[in-house]
């Protein structure tokens, strides 16, 4: 059996959904500023590259998707993790922040978590994904525990009740 596609593409409805995300990360993450370093951690297809319109470190684990082999080399001012905590254990989650403090303890964390509610599975189904969450690792309650226990959150913003956006620091 083949690896599976995780990558957001972006079409239909769910375009709008997901620039709305996009957007709220990019205004209330303040990411316009030309000084920053931000590293979009699964980044997909780059959608908050093209939509913040400047150059980003841009990491995928489909290395057809990725810009930088080694994302770790780096320090970066913000890094994202946009629908992809499920994606990873617990474990995977801890060593890649241990690895961002390391370089820069004042690093900017934002998450975009999928709530996994019941007007999530519907809007999934109506756009065809039906495997929405066939190869998640860690569930919206345990994503939210690892965040509250290892991050202090700065604030948060509701995208459509089906999203939760986090803007988060290290504790320090």
């Amino acid at each position: 059996m083949g690896k599976k596609n995780l990558t957001t593409p972006y079409k239909g409805p769910s375009k709008f959904y997901f620039k709305k995300i996009i957007d709220t990360i990019i205004s209330e993450g303040n990411l316009t500023s030309k000084k920053l370093r931000i590293l979009d951690y699964g980044c997909g297809l780059k959608f908050l590259q093209k939509r913040l319109k400047k150059k980003i470190f841009n990491y995928d684990i489909d290395q057809n998707l990725t810009e930088i082999n080694d994302w770790s080399i780096n320090r970066y001012d913000v890094v994202i993790f946009n629908h992809v905590l499920m994606y990873m254990t617990k474990n995977e989650f801890l060593k890649i922040l241990k690895k961002i403090k390391k370089k820069n303890k004042k690093c900017k964390i934002i998450i975009g978590i999928g709530k996994e509610g019941i007007l999530n599975r519907i809007l999934a189904y109506l756009v065809l994904r039906f495997d929405h969450l066939d190869f998640t690792k860690m569930n919206y309650k345990e994503q939210i525990k690892l965040i509250n226990s290892n991050l202090k959150i700065i604030k948060n913003k509701n995208i459509y009740f089906l999203t939760e956006i986090y803007f988060c620091e290290f504790c320090l």
